[in-house]
């Protein structure tokens, strides 16, 4: 039996006890601030875990990034190794013997350089014209190709 009960006291006027807010800790007449307490609590549970959300998946885009980063750095690295190698062929008195003599037609002293003509009915072949890429398409023509169709 649970609710209000009156009990008369001697000579005092009768007031009324809740046997429920007693139990709770709370005074007379004032209601019980466990939930309220409560309330806020899971409000800043909420935040707190959409916070923890938000974090985790940055931490997962940085670590995305990361990666592609590091490909990145390796193909630069090798690419860098071979630019090395290129400057460092480039200095050798081979290579540039052979490339004054092939791309540059240099000859020694002494030396006479013999450049082979084509016979008059040779035609060289001419080099492929590249085809042009296509411009992409506008947001207009986009949509009503999904709109209209062909």
């Amino acid at each position: 039996m649970r609710g209000p009960r009156r009990f008369p006291l001697a000579g005092r006027s009768a007031r009324v006890y809740n046997s429920t807010a007693m139990s709770e800790g709370a005074k007379p007449g004032r209601p019980p601030l466990t939930r309220v307490w409560i309330a806020f609590l899971i409000v800043v549970g909420i935040l707190i875990l959409g916070d923890l959300n938000r974090r985790m998946s940055d931490a997962r885009r940085l670590e995305r990034d990361a990666a592609g980063l590091a490909t990145e750095i390796a193909a630069l690295d090798r690419e860098q190794l071979r630019l090395q190698t290129q400057i460092a062929q480039a200095d050798s008195d081979v290579v540039v013997e052979r490339w004054a003599r092939m791309q540059a037609k240099l000859a020694r002293d002494g030396e006479v350089l013999i450049v082979p003509v084509p016979v008059g009915g040779y035609v060289e072949p001419a080099l492929p014209t590249p085809t042009p890429f296509p411009m992409p398409p506008t947001r207009l023509e986009v949509w009503q190709q999904l709109l209209f169709g062909d």
